[in-house]
């Protein structure tokens, strides 16, 4: 009786810390899925782009101006997909990005993030064109300055 009653203690014991590593390691692998580090000492921004529709997206054009892609917007991002962009800059006063991706029907989706020291938004992310009205885009800021990290879903279809 009392190795039983010892197991069922131990397991008791065991269960929950267990339940709590594994929660600890779901936790960190989806920060890290999010943006992850980058190298550098100046402002960075890592956007996560996802495509929540049933129709491809095809890069239209980017533009990083004040500094340099780390990893920069695919050219094709397939249904039900995501992807990151990773940009820095080496002037410290900030940087900023964006992606526009070409939808079928003519509508286009504009993906932008800017990191300065006085200001982090998503403010410029928005649909263009034709069937416009047809797709919306959710975005959210998930850190600022100096390391930016957003997300963004792009969801429904005309």
């Amino acid at each position: 009786m009392r190795i039983n009653a010892r197991r069922r203690v131990a397991l008791f014991i065991a269960l929950p810390a267990t339940a709590l590593a594994v929660t600890g390691f779901a936790v960190a692998a989806a920060g890290v899925a999010t943006a992850g580090t980058m190298p550098t000492s100046g402002p960075t921004i890592a956007m996560t782009i996802s495509n929540d529709t049933d129709l491809p997206m095809v890069l239209a054009g980017s533009s990083n101006p004040y500094g340099q892609w780390m990893q920069a917007p695919s050219d094709y991002l397939a249904p039900h997909s995501s992807q990151i962009v990773k940009a820095y800059s080496n002037d410290p006063n900030g940087v900023e990005v964006d992606a526009t991706y070409a939808l079928p029907g003519g509508a286009q989706a504009v993906f932008r993030a800017d990191n300065y020291n006085n200001v982090t938004d998503v403010d410029g992310t928005r649909i263009d064109g034709n069937f416009g009205h047809g797709y919306g885009i959710s975005s959210w800021i998930d850190s600022g300055y100096p390391n930016m990290n957003a997300g963004y879903h792009l969801y429904g279809q005309p």
